[in-house]
């Protein structure tokens, strides 16, 4: 009996063997179709390249001798295939044809792994500076308003008593960017027998930024811009000009490129003079890194490469830095157009009378070289020129050149201008000629401003644990006069961060020699001392100073005292008091002096600030020559005020508080601190970003009220809490039930109400509406519980 049942037993574990054999064996000629059963088969796999997971999904046809894949996957996967199609099948490509490649296919998952070389891979990945977008100015935050500028000097001696200054009126927030501004100057001289009094204005314009285009058109004075190898001049009349500190954001050099490929994902560390400047995961194949540049002169960069494995490599790049190039394609330029202001400082209004006109231009022709034109015209002259500036290769440095050519009162004359300048952390060298013949003349030298005839410059600077030692020889030859200097200079910090600087001048036309020795010994944070001796052809001079410079920003005193000494004939003494409040500054003074054995006593002093009129309120404040902002917390008085997370002040009485100092078309970070405000008061917002126009104000407004909170428990006339989900209208008159609601009931008959407008509560339940009476609450503020009221 035990052996036919082990028997049994034996033959149906044979059985279940034999059959699962034959399950697994079917199964696998399922996965893996027979030849003699399926000649090839379409598929559509996921890819994973080189180690990448890929968006594509792959068409493929799987045949008894190959794996093929059509050229559109190819293409899709941005593979450099020169392989001919496979026998039989246009448009696929035997994936054992393609050289270098291999792959391994996973028919359960349906994916397929394909690893190639580097020199395959199309794919670029490129990291450019990522370029910040222009801050828009918020027209709700344009106020108009009106600025005072002014500076004041005054000196007293024995005899004499003078005042000076300078003033500026400025309108602004009338329509988009629009600024109007008069400024002025004046004098005062009374002595004993003579009373002297001029005032002349310098500049009125109008001014109109148009920060989308980033140009600004000016109508009224003007100054017109200067290139390195031309003169500027004041204009009046209409000037339009590429202004892109209208966009600050924008980079105007050119971006360094930093260029490799990987053959896996891998992350890649830029590093430029050892500091990183950025890290980018990147994918298989070619990148491109572009980055803001960060140096100026000749510098290296490396690129840190480390792959998914963890292994790493380093790749090194040279670069040679520099502001006065532009990038690619952009152009920046301006043109005046006018008649010349004459007389300035000196008289006011004063203009010729013959239209001039003066334009520049500059263009990107590639990142490497920027072009340069200028021109001038006017009755008496005509002028042209042109100019190039270009990076050298290899980090050689950067060259320079221009060429001119005028026609003066119907003489030509030409000039020409060319330099080289090359430097890193260790040595900076720079050489500039400019020549011109004795006819050339711009529409400053029509004016009677003779032109230079001749100008050299050759620097060298060299820097060294001993010091930073620099060499120049300077000369400039003019219609009437020559100068010829070689200048000597040396200078070293010490490691207790004093700082000692040798200067010594040496005139070639006169043989004359000058040496000025320096030495700065800082106390504190504020307070320095500075030591000086100074040697020259007639005579020679010792001073000290000791001074305490005042904290901008904070209300602070600062001050000085200075000693000159040269004989018992020639000496001075100085004292000298600042202070620097919020709203101004002002410094007074006392000087003693004997200069050839004459005895004088001068009193100075100064002031200077602004005075801005905006929202029916006068700020006092320091000058501005910039933006500010009015901040308002609608009456609420006290409340700290922060810029960029620092505390700048506190609100008024009134409620309002001036920022003096914005950055415009920048985002301004204003906010306030609310943490010390009473509980019944509300605010929407404490952060608000302000971007105010160029020498504008914008106000600020901080919603700040009042809250009144009222709850109640409402019945209906026989006690009942009203149901949850009722429609509740807090108005005077009685509401029509197809109109909106204000609030609807809570749990057990709740109603909750924040600043109700009137003291009429009206509930509707089941088509009907009853009424409760609010008490005045007109006088009281925060949370205030009513209990449970009854509906009537």
């Amino acid at each position: 009996m035990n052996k036919f049942v082990y028997r049994c037993a034996l033959c149906r574990a044979l059985l279940c063997t034999s059959s699962l054999h034959a399950q697994v064996t079917l199964a696998n000629e399922m996965l893996q179709p027979s030849t003699d059963v399926v000649d090839q088969q379409e598929l559509y796999l996921s890819v994973v390249l080189n180690q990448a997971s890929s968006p594509v999904y792959g068409h493929f046809i799987q045949t008894s001798q190959d794996l093929l894949i059509s050229r559109e996957t190819l293409q899709e996967l941005q593979l450099s295939i020169h392989a001919a199609d496979a026998l039989g099948y246009t448009g696929f490509v035997a994936l054992s044809q393609i050289k270098g490649l291999s792959y391994q296919y996973n028919s359960a998952e349906q994916h397929i792994e394909l690893t190639v070389p580097v020199e395959v891979l199309k794919a670029r990945t490129t990291f450019g500076y990522e370029q910040i977008p222009p801050a828009k100015v918020n027209p709700a935050q344009i106020k108009p308003g009106l600025l005072f500028n002014y500076d004041l000097y005054s000196q007293a001696t024995e005899d004499v008593w003078s005042l000076s200054g300078w003033y500026e009126l400025r309108l602004f927030g009338i329509g988009t960017g629009n600024t109007f501004s008069i400024s002025a100057n004046h004098a005062y001289t009374k002595t004993k027998t003579t009373n002297e009094l001029s005032s002349q204005i310098l500049d009125t314009y109008w001014q109109k930024d148009f920060a989308d285009q980033a140009i600004t058109l000016t109508v009224g004075d003007s100054q017109s811009r200067a290139l390195e190898w031309t003169r500027s001049t004041r204009i009046s009349g209409i000037k339009i000009a590429k202004n892109f500190s209208l966009q600050p954001y924008q980079v105007t050099s050119p971006l360094e490129s930093f260029k490799g490929s990987v053959l896996v994902p891998s992350t890649v560390d830029l590093l430029i003079n050892g500091i990183q400047q950025s890290t980018s995961d990147v994918l298989p194949g070619q990148f491109d890194i572009q980055a803001s540049p960060s140096i100026t002169g000749a510098g290296n960069a490396q690129l840190l490469i480390t792959d998914l494995n963890g292994q790493q490599r380093i790749v090194n790049f040279s670069l040679f830095g520099t502001s006065q190039l532009l990038q690619k394609g952009l152009t920046d330029w301006e043109i005046n157009l006018g008649v010349h202001k004459l007389d300035y400082a000196v008289k006011s209004f004063s203009y010729s009378d013959d239209p001039v006109v003066n334009a520049t231009l500059r263009h990107g022709l590639s990142n490497n070289t920027t072009l340069e034109s200028h021109t001038e015209y006017s009755r008496d002259v005509a002028l042209a020129g042109f100019g190039i500036i270009h990076r050298l290769p290899n980090t050689w440095g950067l060259i320079n050149g221009a060429y001119s050519y005028s026609d003066l009162n119907q003489n030509l004359g030409q000039s020409y201008a060319v330099g080289y300048e090359w430097n890193n952390p260790y040595v900076n060298f720079s050489l500039q000629h400019q020549k011109s013949d004795d006819d050339f003349g711009d529409l400053a030298s029509a004016l009677g401003y003779g032109y230079i005839k001749q100008s050299d410059h050759v620097f060298l600077g060299v820097n060294t644990d001993y010091g930073q030692f620099g060499g120049s020889y300077v000369a400039q030859k003019n219609q009437n006069s020559e100068n010829e200097y070689l200048v000597f200079n040396w200078s070293y910090y010490f490691p207790s961060k004093k700082y000692l600087t040798l200067n010594m001048t040496r005139n070639l036309n006169e043989k004359e020699d000058t040496f000025f020795l320096s030495l700065n010994i800082p106390l504190d944070r504020q307070v320095n001392a500075t030591l000086n001796a100074q040697q020259d052809a007639d005579r020679n001079k010792f001073s000290a100073n000791i001074r305490k410079t005042a904290i901008q920003n904070e209300d602070d005193w600062g001050w000085q005292t200075n000693l000159e000494f040269s004989d018992n004939n020639n000496y001075s003494v100085q004292g000298q008091i600042q202070r620097e409040t919020q709203t101004g500054e002002w410094d007074v003074g006392l000087q003693s002096a004997k200069i050839n054995s004459e005895d004088y006593t001068t009193v100075v002093g100064s002031t200077r600030g602004s005075l801005v009129m905006m929202e029916k309120s006068v700020f006092p404040m320091r000058q501005s020559l910039n933006s500010f902002a009015v901040v308002s917390t609608e009456g609420v008085s006290d409340i700290p005020v922060r810029l960029e997370n620092r505390v700048v002040g506190k609100t008024n009485r009134k409620g309002l508080m001036l920022i003096d100092t914005l950055n415009p078309y920048q985002h301004n970070d204003i906010s306030i601190d609310t943490l010390d405000l009473p509980l019944e008061y509300k605010i929407e917002t404490t952060r608000i970003d302000a971007v105010p126009y160029n020498a504008s104000g914008v106000v600020i407004q901080f919603p700040i009220y009042k809250m009144r909170a009222i709850q109640l428990s409402v019945t209906d006339p026989q006690g009942i809490p009203m149901k949850m989900g009722s429609r509740v209208w807090v108005q005077d008159t009685l509401p029509n039930l197809e109109s909106t609601e204000h609030t609807i009931v809570g749990r057990d008959g709740m109603i909750y109400l924040e600043n109700p407008s009137s003291q009429q509560l009206y509930v509707e339940q089941d088509g009907q509406v009853c009424n409760v009476v609010l008490p005045d609450f007109s006088q009281q503020y925060g949370f205030l519980d009513m209990g449970s009221v009854q509906c009537q």
